[in-house]
């Protein structure tokens, strides 16, 4: 069936919506995944080396590395910060995982979904375990996500210059 006049303006409609939700979470998660590894390259590093680590080996960390390598420096030299922050990495995954979602899911433009007329939702869809699935995604739960990703930065601010401001030994310039 060629698709009609009506399902391809609900079709832009919903692009367009994905394109919003995907456009703010997406900058704000690669904003946070650069304060991480520059968190973990100001813990060994100077700022006159830090540049250099980052370039070259935190820019090329996956994600879940670099949030398990923070969660271990947090253990072992900064127990009051990871105390402070209990649930940091499970929340850096959860950030990973929808912006992964985002990221790499298409949208359901299934006869169904257009019918469906939503103007204010879109449901992605992406693969997972070999089985097709589905994820619904409104402005609320953009706003939600974007909230609590405000808060995971804020978060990562304050860890950002305690590592900064300590004067650990083991630096890369000691």
């Amino acid at each position: 069936m060629f698709p009609t006049k009506e399902s391809l303006a609900q079709s832009k409609i919903l692009h367009k919506l994905a394109a919003e939700l995907r456009g703010k979470f997406l900058n704000k998660s690669a904003w946070i995944e650069t304060l991480l590894g520059d968190i973990l390259a100001s813990y060994f590093c100077s700022d006159v080396n830090r540049r250099v680590l980052f370039s070259e080996v935190a820019n090329d960390m996956r994600s879940s590395t670099k949030a398990a390598l923070l969660e271990k420096i947090l253990q072992h030299s900064f127990p009051q910060l990871r105390e402070a922050h209990p649930r940091l990495k499970k929340r850096l995954d959860s950030l990973r995982t929808f912006r992964n979602r985002l990221a790499h899911s298409h949208i359901d433009t299934s006869e169904d979904a257009l019918a469906a007329k939503k103007f204010d939702e879109v449901t992605f869809v992406f693969y997972e375990d070999g089985e097709m699935k589905r994820q619904c995604v409104t402005r609320a739960d953009a706003k939600r996500r974007a909230t609590e990703a405000n808060q995971l930065q804020n978060d990562l601010l304050d860890i950002q210059r305690a590592v900064r401001g300590s004067q650990r030994a083991g630096r890369c310039d000691d």
